[in-house]
C-alpha cells in the first residue's frame, strides 16, 4: 500500500479518492488517465484508495469533481453479477437428491409408498398436510419425468447458483417450488394430485429472469430494456412447460393431464423472488460465509417435511 510522503516531495503519492467498491475505483481510475494522469489503486486496510504523484493532487481531485458533478443524478452502469460461489455443489445437490428419492419411491424403501405419503394432493394441503408442498418435489413418475428434470433443472440450478450462492440459491428455488405447490392446491380441484420438480425447475428460471429484470430496470439507462430478460423468461417457460406428469398407476384425468398451471405458478413465484432479492435484500446476504446456513436450513426444510410425511 502507498502511503502518504512528507509535503517537500512533489513525486510522492498522494490519495484523491478513496471507495470499498473495486467497480468505482476502476471508474475514477480510467477517469484520470483520460485526462493523462497516471494513478494507481492501492488496498487498504477496509477500502480501496486511488493515488497520484502530489504534483498532480490538485488538478486530479478537481477532474474527479467535475466528473461527479457532471453524472450527478445517474446511476452508474450496470455491472454483470461475478460469479460468487462454483455451482457444482448446488448441481450435485440437486441431481443426488432427486436420484435418491426417486430410487426410494421405485423400490419402496422402508416398506413405504412414497407417492402417497409425499404426492402433492390438493385436498391433503388444505387440510394441513402442508409438507406435501415441498415432498412432492422430489417424486417422479418414472425415469423419463426424472431426466427431464435432471438437466433442465442442473442448468437453472447452476445459474442461481452463481447469482445467489450455494445454499441461498437452494433455499430460494425450493421455497419457490413450495409457495407455487401451495398456490396450485388452493386453485385446483380438490380431488388434484402432481409430483415432479418441475415446478422447482420453473420457479428457478423464473427466479433468473425476475432477478436480472428487477436489476435492469434499477439501471436508468437499461429501463427501456428491462423487460427482455423476463420476457427471454417466460418464452422458455412456454416453450419447456407444456410436459408434465401424474402419479403412477393413477388413471384420473386430473393427476395425468399436464400441469400448465404448476408451472406457470413456478414461474410466478420464482420471478417475484429473484425481484425482491434483487431489489431489497443486501449484498452481504450473498456472502460466502453465510452458505453453509442458508444449506442447512434449505437440508432442515427438506427433512422436516418428509420427517412429517412418513412419521404422521
Amino acid at each position: 500500500m502507498a502511503a502518504e510522503a512528507p509535503t517537500d516531495d512533489p513525486l510522492a503519492p498522494v490519495a484523491v479518492a478513496r471507495t470499498r467498491k473495486a467497480g468505482v475505483a476502476r471508474e475514477y481510475g480510467l477517469v484520470l488517465t483520460a485526462v493523462g494522469i497516471e494513478c494507481e489503486i492501492v488496498q487498504a486496510p477496509e477500502e480501496l484508495a486511488l493515488v497520484v504523484a502530489r504534483e498532480h493532487a490538485p488538478r486530479a481531485s478537481s477532474e474527479l469533481r467535475l466528473y461527479l458533478e457532471e453524472n450527478r443524478g445517474w446511476r452508474r452502469a450496470e455491472e454483470l453479477p461475478l460469479a460468487i460461489s462454483e455451482s457444482w455443489p448446488a448441481v450435485l445437490a440437486w441431481c443426488s437428491v432427486l436420484m435418491l428419492h426417486h430410487v426410494f419411491s421405485a423400490q419402496r424403501v422402508f416398506g413405504l409408498d412414497w407417492w402417497n405419503r409425499g404426492g402433492g394432493r390438493a385436498a391433503g394441503v388444505r387440510d394441513g398436510e402442508w409438507w406435501r408442498t415441498v415432498t412432492a418435489l422430489g417424486l417422479h413418475a418414472d425415469g423419463l419425468h426424472l431426466l427431464g428434470n435432471l438437466v433442465f433443472g442442473s442448468l437453472f440450478i447452476a445459474l442461481v447458483a452463481e447469482i445467489l450462492g450455494t445454499g441461498l440459491g437452494l433455499l430460494a428455488v425450493l421455497s419457490a417450488g413450495a409457495l407455487a405447490n401451495l398456490a396450485n392446491s388452493l386453485l385446483q380441484e380438490p380431488s388434484f394430485r402432481s409430483i415432479g420438480a418441475s415446478t422447482a425447475v420453473f420457479a428457478a428460471l423464473g427466479l433468473l429472469g425476475g432477478h436480472r429484470w428487477q436489476q435492469r430496470a434499477l439501471v436508468r439507462s437499461l429501463r427501456r430494456s428491462s423487460w427482455i430478460p423476463l420476457a427471454a423468461a417466460a418464452f422458455l417457460l412456454a416453450y419447456l412447460g407444456s410436459g408434465g406428469a401424474g402419479e403412477p398407476g393413477v388413471e384420473s384425468n386430473v393427476a395425468a393431464r399436464v400441469d400448465v398451471l404448476g408451472h406457470a405458478l413456478g414461474f410466478a413465484s420464482g420471478a417475484l423472488v429473484g425481484a425482491l432479492h434483487a431489489r431489497l435484500s443486501p449484498k452481504s446476504l450473498t456472502a460466502p460465509r453465510l452458505q453453509p446456513w442458508f444449506a442447512l436450513a434449505t437440508a432442515l426444510l427438506w427433512c422436516t417435511a418428509w420427517y412429517a410425511a412418513v412419521g404422521r
